[in-house]
């Protein structure tokens, strides 16, 4: 599955401050397709939360300006877990900004998690989680 920008993207980017709002991470479990037309809230994928996780909150935004390929990028730290089993697995996360009510939480984006540039169903046991991002950051327009 390729990553997704939500169509209600641009709509949150442009009524919200990006730096000063709260964006979170939620694991998915795999059998989640997203839909770009009809999910507009958290509470619209929440259901596919991937068993075993909770959703992390996003440190280090930084917005570049990329001349080269002519782009903003929206970088973030890398996301890292507590202790945690996921027995179902995760192979994708969605990035949505925290109102603290699932029902007026937008999404933005919905990311593979990739090992060697393939989409990759992981399983950690008891362990730690690691999403290293992109340099290229989590999305660009």
């Amino acid at each position: 599955m390729a990553n997704v920008k939500y169509n209600t993207f641009g709509r949150a980017i442009a009524k919200n401050d990006i730096d000063t709002v709260t964006i979170k991470a939620m694991f998915c479990a795999p059998a989640y397709t997203p839909n770009a037309d009809t999910e507009v809230y958290l509470s619209d994928v929440s259901a596919n939360r991937a068993s075993g996780t909770t959703d992390l909150t996003v440190a280090g935004l930084a917005i570049n300006l990329d001349n080269t390929d002519n782009r903003t990028e929206f970088d973030i730290n890398d996301l890292v877990t507590g202790t945690i089993t996921v027995a179902g697995g995760t192979n994708g996360v969605v990035f949505y900004i925290d109102t603290g009510v699932a029902a007026t939480s937008e999404l933005l984006v919905y990311c593979d998690l990739l090992v060697g540039g393939v989409q990759t169903t992981v399983y950690p046991i008891g362990g730690t989680l690691t999403a290293t991002v992109s340099t290229n950051g989590i999305f660009s327009i």
